[in-house]
């Protein structure tokens, strides 16, 4: 289904483009043709203007019966090809001004041979298209009995015309601009949901196998302590109980951790938060985990520079987020786990981190590890239980307080958590 919406949102937008390319070009074509026409006026009412004014239809042929013209001199303003560019140059600029035409122009002279007699200043030779706007100068051939036309070539007559067009092209450009964000925002959405869809199919494998546990245990424990009832065995009986106990805890665990992370998201669990040294509290989370390690025969070691250690905390929250980084750091060891936490302050923020030289945690898992219910994965297979609901409690927490807390890691060489609070 999503990808025939997108193939056709595809199609709707080129078909779009393709409009507005061709809406673009009709337009193009008519503001040049509405060009061509008022330069057409523009050239007749200046050989109109050259016929009147005998003065200067004389100096241009003047100039027109010289063998060859020094072109340096047209750029001495005592020298009479000068004189008769800049009037001719000012016969334009009224021209054109009078049109409201903003263009960089040039013009020139040339003989019946298509000789050049007089250019404007910035005649480029290279570029100018002579014969594309041309007049013949009536008077001058009845001064002199010679041919001598007046070309015009405008040098950014494309700027001209979109810039005619701007009432069109920017609506155009922004609207696309819009379909286009929106396009791209519907596939992010999609391919959004998509990995929502996983993570969440993931998660309620998990969570029904995490479930099924402790409530097949208790089922069977129940069964058997029913059992010894009616058989009136009752040695064992204290011993089953402690089991359902224990079973009921640990389903209570799992549900209260959903139902935890559902109200901290919601924003309707109230913080208990006061002054407290956090160095106290860590050292207390970390004893939990002291015994656990040893076992393992592995090394916690602690190393405490911070200076300043009181920090306005909930107690019991800020333990638990030391306890779920050392419970990962343990968890994805490889072997033996050498975990280490730290801590230092400056006089704008206080630092935290939890170290390992575990398995690490590849660049593309890193940006989703807070993420609710994200899990690493290696295949289908996941080396460790739980719901993927730690690291996501750890950064609500943490904000909660005013934090952030980032990750850094490489594969295979380990991961390092760091909180940070502001002082």
């Amino acid at each position: 289904m999503s990808k025939a919406i997108i193939t056709f949102i595809v199609l709707s937008l080129l078909g779009l483009i393709i409009i507005q390319a061709y809406m673009l070009r009709i337009g193009h074509t008519t503001e040049s043709e509405k060009y061509d026409a008022e330069v057409s006026a523009i050239m007749y009412n200046i050989s109109t203007d050259l016929f009147e004014n005998t003065q200067l239809s004389r100096n241009i042929a003047k100039l027109s019966q010289e063998a060859d013209i020094d072109k340096r001199t047209i750029f001495n303003n005592d020298s009479l090809p000068f004189h008769t560019v800049k009037e001719i140059d000012t016969l334009f600029k009224e021209q054109l001004a009078a049109r409201g035409i903003s263009v960089d122009y040039a013009f020139a002279l040339t003989d019946e041979k298509n000789q050049l007699i007089l250019n404007s200043p910035n005649f480029d030779a290279n570029r100018f298209k002579f014969n594309r706007y041309a007049r013949p100068l009536g008077l001058v051939k009845i001064i002199c009995d010679c041919e001598v036309l007046i070309h015009f070539y405008q040098k950014n007559l494309n700027t001209y015309l979109f810039g005619q067009l701007a009432f069109l092209l920017i609506p155009s450009f922004l609207f696309l601009l819009m379909i286009i964000a929106g396009f791209s925002l519907l596939i992010y959405t999609i391919n959004k949901q998509k990995r929502l869809l996983v993570i969440k199919n993931d998660f309620i494998n998990n969570l029904t196998h995490e479930l099924k546990t402790p409530v097949f245990s208790i089922s069977l424990i129940a069964k058997v302590f029913k059992e010894s009832l009616k058989q009136n065995k009752t040695e064992k009986l204290g011993e089953y109980l402690n089991l359902l106990e224990k079973e009921n805890t640990k389903l209570k665990g799992h549900i209260d951790k959903v139902l935890e992370l559902a109200s901290l998201e919601n924003g309707k669990y109230n913080l208990q938060k006061e002054r407290c040294d956090f160095h106290d509290i860590i050292n207390d989370a970390v004893a939990g985990f002291a015994l656990k390690i040893e076992t393992q025969q592995g090394k916690l070691n602690k190393t405490f520079q911070a200076v300043s250690t009181q920090l306005v905390l909930d107690k019991t929250h800020f333990k638990n987020v030391i306890q779920n980084l050392l419970d990962n750091a343990i968890k994805y060891s490889n072997g033996q786990p050498e975990i280490s936490i730290s801590t230092k302050s400056d006089q704008q923020k206080l630092s935290i981190a939890v170290s390992d030289k575990g398995m690490g945690i590849a660049p593309e898992h890193q940006k989703h590890l807070f993420d609710k219910f994200y899990r690493v994965t290696t295949g289908n297979i996941h080396h460790v239980k739980g719901f993927g609901l730690g690291l996501s409690y750890v950064k609500y927490i943490v904000e909660a307080h005013g934090g952030s807390i980032s990750v850094s890691s490489k594969k295979n060489e380990g991961a390092t958590f760091l909180m940070e609070f502001p002082l």
